[in-house]
């Protein structure tokens, strides 16, 4: 194929980046601006102009459908031959498999399919999850760190054991692995990477027949995977990468995107395109994404540009309690269906998996198809199979008595969701007063404390609900399941993380509360940061309809209702944006719309402020709210302060914001008739 019609239909920073056809190349794609497209095409004209053949190049993602799909596209360029495309893992082991007996004296090792079965005696002597354990052994494992390293490396992590204990249960898992005969996943990567750089032959071999690197995510790229790319290229610079460091939500695996930010500091002579022309969502959607992020530097933020026709505001909604959410969901959910909207171009999208009981009932009630993308239906989860074993057992059990109330209330049982809540501590351990460490014992502890939940609701119902009712209840949910897709397939049920890769017609962000968005064990600036991409990811799903919600009063883990504050990444993000809702919180969302500017005493100094501040806003790369808000340029109106020590009093008016504006300030009242 010629490579003009390679290049027919690509936006300038597309064709820019299918142009440069010999690395070093740094690509990156904000949501939705068509990376995959940008980089079948270089692949394409790579070849067409002859600088590789199919057979020089690898192309590397991060998933098998990825890869899957990047081949599809390769295979309708018109390319003489295929072009490998593969995950990290499958290149890797492929090379290893080859190598092995060439360069080793001993068997090819077999894979271990799950680190848990090696974990599990270690979890129950320690009295941790298997699978946390696991998790811990993969991010050491990430980062290239041998049992030795990892205390000093793990000293602040959140991690399932104190440093010293994990590294002897990292150290025990390793020999235990190894007199095994066995390897897992991150060893394809370490021993792959050491085989190449331990053997010269091998090395040559490896770089003459791949001289060519695409790589797919890399702002998900850690460590271990970094030096593997480092060893496949030895001298070469043949490389292109491409990746959205405003969609890093995966470092508890390890991923980092420093490789993709300071790509120049391996590379030096790298070139950087960056893709913004986004062809998803609506110019709304999309004014909404940018606003998320405008915490960031002027000079690493990203500005999203709509192809798309306008289409209707992002909604806010605050509600009285997680029900009248739900309830308020469904309708809008039913609302579209009839309009005609396809079920699968719906999602609702919540923090934790344990939330999808709610929904899956709420929407089950409602007749509305659904399916559960990721963890599977609530009820079919491990551990929730075990507690509703349990629940049932002790249902055909008299409940006790609490303790000093035999004499007084023998007629009365306890609730019933107390009577779960204690059959879930005696027989499963389950403390709804302690969130564990670790995020496989926190997934466990909160799908347990659904079920408190879902005991508690039926309870406030009706006070005289047994243990045997709500085991009735829980065993007909846990029956009954998902209703089977129509033609118009069903909505999504996923988390946030889940959401990455995906777009829908309609967008429902869900429960995005403190505690929940950002998550209450997010404690660190750069967790937080996190939990706000996360935020990111969701919204930029959406291609037309955006809901975000929230409610005042939720039931905690171990089913009390508590008062709950909407996210604070919330905030600035409802300008001008239809916001539902009587509380406090949707009251200040709203008030936004209405500035205080409004009436304001002085209507020339007031609009004399707002040119000052508009010009300055874009001298500097900033929305004007960053500068100074309504409320602050009111104030200042109001109180026309002359000195550097006036401004300070005057709310809103911080040191920093004195000595980068002070003077511009004082100068622009003083010129102004009172």
């Amino acid at each position: 194929m010629p490579t003009a019609s390679l290049l027919d239909g690509l936006n300038a920073d597309q064709r820019a980046a299918a142009e440069t056809v010999e690395g070093p190349l740094c690509i990156v794609a904000g949501a939705g601006t068509g990376k995959t497209r940008t980089i079948t095409h270089r692949i394409a004209c790579q070849v067409a102009k002859g600088v590789a053949s199919p057979d020089q190049i690898l192309a590397v993602t991060f998933t098998d459908k990825a890869a899957g799909e990047l081949r599809q596209r390769l295979a309708g360029m018109g390319l003489p031959r295929p072009v490998r495309a593969a995950t990290f893992h499958a290149a890797a082991w492929a090379q290893l498999r080859w190598f092995w007996h060439r360069t080793y004296d001993r068997p090819l090792p077999e894979v271990l399919a799950s680190k848990v079965r090696l974990l599990v005696p270690l979890a129950r002597r320690t009295r941790t999850q298997a699978m946390d354990l696991a998790t811990e052994i993969e991010w050491a494992k990430a980062r290239r760190l041998a049992p030795d390293d990892y205390a000093a490396a793990a000293a602040d992590r959140d991690a399932p054991l104190e440093p010293e204990r994990m590294a002897a249960a990292y150290a025990d898992y390793e020999r235990t692995k190894d007199e095994s005969g066995l390897l897992d996943y991150e060893d394809m990567l370490l021993r792959t990477t050491a085989l190449i750089q331990q053997h010269p032959d091998v090395a040559d071999e490896v770089r003459d027949r791949y001289r060519f690197f695409t790589i797919d995510e890399f702002q998900d790229v850690n460590p271990a995977q970094f030096a593997l790319l480092h060893a496949w290229l030895g001298p070469s610079q043949q490389v292109c990468v491409v990746g959205d460091d405003d969609q890093t939500i995966y470092s508890f695996t390890g991923a980092t995107s420093d490789y993709l930010l300071n790509f120049r500091r391996w590379f030096p002579a790298a070139a950087t395109v960056t893709l913004t022309e986004n062809y998803r969502s609506t110019p709304q959607v999309l004014a909404m994404a940018n606003a998320v992020l405008l915490h960031k530097p002027a000079n690493r933020r990203k500005r999203l540009s709509a192809t798309r026709p306008v289409g209707p505001a992002p909604v806010f909604s605050e509600h009285d309690d997680d029900e009248a959410e739900r309830d308020a969901v469904v309708r809008t959910i039913r609302g579209l269906l009839d309009d005609g909207v396809a079920a699968g171009e719906i999602a609702i999208a919540y923090r934790v998996n344990s939330q999808s009981e709610a929904w899956e009932h709420a929407l089950r009630a409602a007749g509305i198809p659904y399916v559960v993308r990721g963890a599977g239906g609530f009820y079919q989860r491990r551990e929730v199979r075990q507690a509703l074993t349990v629940l049932r057992a002790a249902a055909g059990r008299p409940e006790p008595v609490p303790l000093g109330l035999e004499q007084t209330t023998p007629a009365h049982p306890p609730r019933a969701d107390k009577a779960v809540e204690r059959v879930l501590r005696e027989q499963m351990g389950w403390n709804g007063r302690a969130e564990p460490d670790g995020e496989a014992a926190r997934e466990r502890w909160r799908n347990l404390g659904a079920l408190v939940e879902v005991a508690a609701g039926l309870a406030d119902d009706d006070p005289t609900t047994t243990l045997a009712d709500v085991t009735t209840e829980l065993s007909r949910r846990q029956a009954e399941g998902a209703d089977a897709p129509g033609a118009g397939g069903a909505v999504t049920l996923l988390t946030l993380h889940k959401t990455k890769g995906l777009e829908f017609h309609a967008v429902f962000l869900v429960a995005l509360e403190e505690g929940l968005l950002p998550i209450s064990h997010a404690k660190t600036d750069e967790a937080v940061a996190e939990e706000r991409r996360l935020l990111y990811v969701g919204v930029t799903r959406a291609r037309q309809r955006l809901s975000l919600s929230w409610a005042q009063r939720r039931p905690g883990y171990a089913g009390k209702v508590v008062a709950r504050r909407p996210s604070r990444f919330l905030y600035n993000l409802g300008e001008g944006a239809p916001v539902s809702g009587s509380g406090q919180a949707a009251t200040r969302l709203r008030a936004r719309a209405a500035s205080p500017l409004d009436g304001a005493e002085n209507p020339v100094l007031v609009q004399r402020l707002r040119d000052w501040r508009r010009e300055r806003a874009k001298a500097d790369d900033v929305p004007a709210f960053v500068v100074f808000n309504d409320r602050t340029l009111a104030a200042l109106a109001a109180q026309r302060p002359a000195t550097p020590r006036a401004l300070l009093a005057v709310s809103g008016v911080g040191p920093a914001k004195v000595k980068r504006y002070g003077e511009d300030l004082i100068r622009v009242i003083a010129q102004t008739p009172s």
